[in-house]
């Protein structure tokens, strides 16, 4: 009996053991590191780098349009590409979508090409400018000391722009195909799948799971810094659920509140768009300070353990 209640004591504290040790490992060093990469965001200037991040988002934002009406039209998609822009607009906030609509409508009606041939060059480097601000700002949290040199760094930006286009189009594309495709089998073979071909909640779930994916690829590809990709995954879905979460209070903030539009007056929508994509920015440059520490932090832990 003496034996068998010191074999449950000591299972029960094994037990206890493992407790601790996931509950750490699971929420309190999470925890812990979402703390210090707040105090870095704000030790490395991220307030004042979202504010200009912001600034590049909104100078690249109508000559990345262009250029992906464009691409689109010349792959014969235009109207696909128009109703998933339509579909974004209809996400963000009302007062952001009333600023950004007249001019995209006029986008999406589409340049003269005399135009867009002229003004090509500009328009690439121009809405090239976002991805070489989120390098800097990246190279910033990663501790990158010796960047190369910018003409090399402003190529590769280039470069990925083209990179980013391409995968949004075949996004675009694959959100459509794959329901049509769906549609012509069921007719050609006289089945159904029982399938809600709006499927929102899957489209959402998939929508988050490609801007998750997203999100690792720039903190993978921007950084002048050799890393793998799956320690990009953690930064990328806390910036994920924090963008999620801050759209979400943002509007309830200009449903509830009126201030902007009071101090504003009519460029609030200009203020308002602005402010989001401040805050989009923001969790951005957090996403990666939590990268950084993460898998440091659980190196040291793991290491701990064993000993």
């Amino acid at each position: 009996m003496v034996v068998k209640a010191k074999k449950t004591r000591a299972k029960r504290s094994t037990n206890r053991r493992k407790g601790n040790y996931y509950f750490h490992k699971y929420c309190i060093i999470p925890l812990k590191i979402l703390k210090i990469s707040i105090i870095d965001t704000i030790r490395h200037d991220g307030i004042e780098h979202a504010g200009y991040l912001a600034f590049l988002s909104i100078l690249s934002l109508f000559p990345s349009l262009i250029f992906l009406i464009s691409i689109i039209g010349l792959v014969g998609a235009s109207d696909i590409g128009i109703d998933f822009i339509g579909k974004i607009l209809d996400s963000i906030p009302r007062e952001m979508s009333q600023a950004l609509s007249p001019r995209i409508n006029e986008i999406i009606s589409g340049p003269e090409n005399s135009f867009l041939t002229i003004a090509i060059i500009g328009v690439i480097w121009t809405a090239s400018s976002s991805v070489e601000g989120c390098r800097t700002i990246l190279n910033r949290a990663y501790r990158v000391a010796f960047p190369p040199p910018y003409l090399w760094r402003r190529l590769f930006s280039i470069m990925e722009f083209f990179v980013i286009i391409f995968s949004i189009i075949t996004a675009i594309i694959a959100f459509v195909i794959i329901p049509s495709a769906l549609k012509d089998l069921e007719l050609k073979f006289n089945f159904h799948l029982n399938i809600d071909y709006d499927f929102f909640y899957i489209r959402y779930i998939v929508f988050l799971i490609l801007l998750i994916t997203a999100t690792s690829t720039l903190y993978y590809a921007l950084p002048n810094v050799k890393q793998k990709i799956t320690k990009t995954v953690p930064g990328s879905i806390l910036a994920v659920m924090l963008w999620v979460i801050l759209e979400w209070l943002f509007s309830f903030y200009l449903d509830k509140f009126h201030q902007v539009n009071f101090v504003y007056g009519s460029i609030a929508g200009i203020i308002i768009t602005l402010m989001f994509f401040y805050l989009i920015s923001l969790v951005f440059i957090l996403g990666a300070e939590f990268n950084y520490h993460f898998h440091r932090t659980y190196q040291v832990f793991l290491k701990i353990r064993k000993k």
